[in-house]
């Protein structure tokens, strides 16, 4: 039995390090643009989300250099699909061009409500049908309180709520 000498070739995640060295390089302009600001209130959270983005990015390149090369020769992970990758993209784009019309809480919800229908592989059980929007809520609501009341972030609240 003859097998492809393809199939096995160990391939490193350059997809990834390209996209890695982007997000760096958009860190680092997010970095520079907060230079101009005078008032601290309005730098620290910029500049401390581009650090962290720099950091993650640069350990993320980091592994995929100094770990071993993957063996299953580019091969997709089963169930993966280009159309499921653009639903993502598309309902992350769709709620946030609504943000202004339906609030944070109300475009969050259905963001975080259509990316976990769109990117579940398992079957749904009555648990899930149960659980996942309870912790998709709890995930949201969490978030606007942490973002509105503690760090006094000003969410969109919706212009037909208003």
């Amino acid at each position: 039995m003859q097998t492809d000498p393809k199939a096995n070739v160990a391939r490193r995640d350059v997809g990834g390090m390209v996209t890695a060295a982007v997000f760096i390089l958009v860190a680092v302009i997010a970095l520079w643009d907060t230079t101009r600001m005078v008032d601290s209130d309005s730098f620290v959270f910029p500049r401390t989300v581009a650090i962290a983005m720099i950091a993650f990015c640069v350990l993320l390149i980091a592994w995929n250099l100094i770990r071993p090369e993957s063996g299953n020769g580019g091969v997709p992970a089963p169930g993966a699909s280009t159309v499921r990758r653009v639903c993502l993209v598309a309902a992350m784009l769709v709620s946030t061009a609504l943000m202004p019309w339906l609030g944070f809480i109300a475009s969050g919800l259905m963001a975080f409500l259509s990316i976990m229908v769109i990117a579940m592989y398992d079957p749904w059980t009555r648990f899930r049908k149960l659980v996942y929007p309870l912790v998709c809520t709890a995930f949201v609501v969490g978030f606007y309180f942490l973002f509105a009341e503690l760090l006094l972030v000003p969410l969109p609240v919706g212009s037909l709520f208003e």
